[in-house]
């Protein structure tokens, strides 16, 4: 009787125990089924935006115009070279290709611009990415190096778009006469987990000139982050990405190797045509169907890109203006590379010759180039020289001390300026570099 009436209460409080667990299941089952309207929300924001197309670009111009042309969150947009970083050394990590394999678009610049990113790509195609090379939609500038000068073919995009005021029959369309040198600059590429121990190492060059013009350890003697000029500097050139093993990417040396007689192959197209508003007003149409089939709304898109035409078109017209402050004689220029071909097409400009003759900073050059061009400066009455964020400025300091302690004047070429800062989008990097370039020839 004890034993069975004691059996008896475990019995209930088992029945009780199971019938608690049983009716808190029950409760947590249908919390999970109704939710809270945050979670809902929640819930509903992630659909939207995995319906949201990705697109990675390889520069932060390009993320800047494809945000425009893909806006009111029409894409989501991934860069993958850093602000400050220079496209043409910037090398992919791992978590980079990890990034393209992912996106619905990849939009690259082409040309050889993102000339350590091609083996990815290349590969990132392979595996059923889409890759929209932008500049192979372009009317470009056909770039032959002759021995001793850099010729942009300049006769066949003869200020077509409208700026008759500013054509330069009397020999600023066919000069862009670049002086030899290297083609080795070292130049960091945007990782830190690529270790570039004082620019190239695994390109030996045999014609001394290392010494003289290594870029060293990524320039940290140019960094600057006080104010506009400082922030256009070296301080922002590679944002910290200094360590690239070139050893570990064995393609450099086929793209980048020198030779005593500076006989390097520069022929091509110049990459550098975002430098123009028309010739990218033009592929924004290409780039619009690019999106549109990736999975962006096409009604929104093509609002967006009319939108956006205009306002590169109005930008074009308001840089002609800036520039009429610059007289026809005083329309030359001498930059730290070969970037501003498309620029002088547009603008009636006159590239006299480049610190750098190459369409790449990954290039060198040479006290006698130097010293040629300090005579040019003086000949021609140059009173600037041209200077870039995403490159030292160490070479082309030396030539502005050595042609008489002429003004050394920053632009904007690979890379936007911080964020908040002028520069920060594709137009306003456009206005920066007309504006500077009128105040220092004008």
């Amino acid at each position: 009787m004890t034993v069975e009436a004691g059996a008896s209460r475990q019995r209930r409080r088992r029945i009780r125990k199971s019938g608690l667990v049983v009716a808190a299941a029950a409760a947590l089952f249908a919390a999970a089924c109704t939710g809270t309207d945050a979670e809902t929300d929640a819930a509903d924001a992630t659909d939207a935006s995995s319906a949201v197309p990705l697109v990675v670009t390889t520069t932060s111009i390009w993320g800047d115009v494809v945000s425009n042309v893909g806006c009111e969150d029409s894409v989501s947009v991934t860069t993958l070279i850093p602000q400050g970083g220079d496209p043409h050394t910037f090398e992919p990590s791992l978590r980079d290709r990890e990034t393209m394999d992912a996106a619905d678009l990849v939009v690259v610049n082409g040309l050889g611009l993102e000339e350590r990113l091609e083996d990815t790509l290349e590969a990132v195609a392979a595996e059923g990415v889409h890759v929209f090379e932008v500049a192979e939609h372009i009317d470009t500038i056909e770039f032959e190096f002759s021995g001793g000068h850099d010729d942009h073919g300049h006769d066949d995009h003869d200020e077509e778009d409208g700026h008759d005021d500013h054509d330069e029959d009397d020999a600023h369309e066919d000069d862009h006469d670049e002086e030899d040198g290297h083609d080795d600059h070292d130049e960091e590429d945007g990782h830190d987990d690529h270790d570039e121990e004082d620019g190239h190492d695994d390109h030996d060059e045999d014609d001394a000139h290392e010494d003289d013009h290594d870029e060293e350890d990524g320039h940290d003697d140019h960094d600057e982050e006080d104010g506009h000029e400082d922030d256009h500097d070296e301080g922002h050139d590679e944002d910290g990405h200094d360590d690239h093993e070139d050893d570990d990417h064995g393609h450099m040396d086929d793209d980048h190797a020198d030779e005593d007689d500076h006989g390097h192959d520069h022929s091509g197209g110049d990459p550098h045509v975002w430098l123009d508003p028309q010739r990218v007003a033009g592929v924004l149409g290409e780039l619009a169907d690019e999106l549109i089939h990736a999975g962006a709304d096409a009604d929104t898109v093509n609002r967006c890109l009319d939108s956006y035409r205009e306002a590169l078109e109005d930008a074009d017209a308001e840089i002609a203006e800036i520039l009429d402050a610059v007289p026809a004689d005083r329309r030359i220029l001498i930059t730290n590379h070969d970037a501003f071909g498309y620029f002088a097409d547009r603008y009636g400009f006159e590239i006299v010759g480049t610190v750098i003759p190459s369409l790449s900073t990954a290039a060198e050059t040479n006290p006698a180039l130097l010293e040629e061009l300090a005579e040019i400066i003086e000949h021609e009455g140059v009173p600037a020289v041209f200077s870039e964020t995403t490159h030292s400025d160490a070479d082309i300091q030396a030539l502005a001390t050595a042609a008489g302690n002429i003004n050394v004047v920053q632009l904007l070429t690979g890379s936007l300026a911080p964020e908040g800062e002028d520069g920060d989008t594709l137009i306003g990097m456009l206005r920066f570099n007309a504006q500077a370039i009128a105040d220092a020839l004008g």
